[in-house]
């Protein structure tokens, strides 16, 4: 692996080999007045060309590097057809501010074009907030629910239930249910309200008041998953490291497409299921045609109205996760109409396979150090005690000290 100091000396050769050996990919680096190393940034061509074939919901976050030079390793993931995480880029900085996220966003902005459809999820970090605000004018900035509901603890004085509540709030689809339910939570946890509508508003938390759409991404916890995956990678020196997500990001896409090459069905497995548990529930439903292409669902719990042509459904759920609800196979089925004219694209079989067609390759064994650019180690402040090995909570979240 080698050491530290060795590891950053070579770092602008390795890069150069990555976009060697993996074509169309992107890398960057800077470093500061001292030649000392600030920022890297990394997307595989692969992951690149994959990401076309993803549903516009971009999920970012960082977590802490556990070698000598300290340092923060941030991720951008999109979430493929069949709901696995899909790596966009790495970057690796000295620390997480308004500066560093904003020097990642401006690369990531090479490959996620700022764009109307586009739906960016965090945690509430300030560096965030303040990135996405000045790089991404066009895409839809949304808060992380989870992260959300821990702030709501802390915010609650750790209430039993409004946590709970809060989620119940945010995952509702209707307008009138999203009303409902909030002013029990006002009405409950007064505290709790006061701070939501003092630090931030529904649309960046909530499906019912959403102005983008973030499909069924409610969280960022595909990147948590993945940096609990990097607990001991976390501790390499930064080539090694690199190597490593190399490694892991090759054997994901690997597994997910002999997964793809061996599906049968028109959409994935995950989205499948998910329509057919559907279709069992609409079997219990009344249907009637109201008139042409509108149709009247009646069940037990609520009366929906359907409308085929223009793919509108007053449950909602259609039209925010883009999967065929049960509403919409019950006239679907009336109007013998087939409920895969009702699925977007990303969720087929065909756009995994497109996903996950090119391979990432490692950088060979043998590669020649250029010595054109000098790159040292960042400078680190000794602090007292043991390096921190568990995750630090976001902004505002229960349990971060004050």
């Amino acid at each position: 692996m080698g050491n530290s100091v060795e590891n950053f000396r070579k770092l602008p050769s390795f890069l150069k080999m990555v976009e060697k050996v993996n074509v169309g990919s992107f890398t960057d680096l800077e470093v500061d007045e001292e030649k000392r190393f600030k920022y890297m940034f990394l997307a595989y061509g692969a992951c690149i060309t994959g990401y076309k074939f993803m549903r516009k919901v971009v999920c970012i976050d960082g977590t802490f590097l556990k070698g000598k030079y300290d340092g923060v390793l941030l991720v951008a993931i999109a979430q493929d057809g069949n709901h696995h995480q899909f790596p966009i880029a790495w970057g690796v900085v000295d620390k997480e501010s308004s500066e560093s996220w904003s020097w990642f966003l401006s690369r990531l902005k090479i490959i996620v074009e700022d764009d109307d459809e586009l739906v960016i999820i965090s945690d509430r970090h300030q560096g965030i907030i303040n990135a996405v605000a000045f790089l991404y004018n066009r895409a839809h900035h949304m808060f992380c629910m989870w992260h959300m509901s821990q702030n709501i603890k802390g915010k609650s004085n750790k209430k039993k239930g409004a946590a709970e509540l809060f989620i119940r709030v945010a995952k509702a689809y209707k307008e009138s249910d999203f009303d409902s339910l909030y002013t029990e939570l006002r009405e409950r946890f007064p505290e709790v309200a006061k701070y939501l509508e003092d630090n931030t508003s529904p649309e960046r938390w909530s499906r019912a008041k959403q102005t983008g759409n973030r499909y069924s991404i409610m969280t960022t916890n595909g990147v948590e998953s993945i940096n609990g995956r990097l607990h001991e990678e976390r501790e390499l020196p930064i080539i090694a490291l690199l190597e490593a997500l190399q490694r892991i990001t090759s054997t994901w896409r690997s597994k997910y497409h002999q997964e793809a090459v061996a599906s049968t069905t028109h959409l994935t497995p995950a989205i499948e299921s998910i329509v057919r548990e559907n279709f069992i529930v609409s079997r219990k439903y009344e249907v009637i045609e109201a008139t042409e292409g509108k149709y009247c669902v009646y069940g037990s719990t609520s009366n929906e109205l359907v409308d085929l042509q223009s793919k509108s459904f007053t449950c909602r759920k259609f039209d925010i996760d883009r999967i065929p609800c049960s509403h919409a196979i019950a006239a679907a089925y009336k109007a013998n109409i087939s409920v895969y004219e009702f699925c977007t694209d990303y969720y087929t079989t065909r756009y995994w396979l497109e996903a996950y067609t090119d391979p990432v390759y490692p950088v060979p064994g043998e590669w020649t150090v250029q010595e054109e650019i000098l790159v040292l180690p960042p400078l680190v402040i000794p602090r007292r005690g043991r390096k921190k090995v568990k995750r630090i909570p976001s902004v505002g979240e229960y349990g971060r000290r004050r």
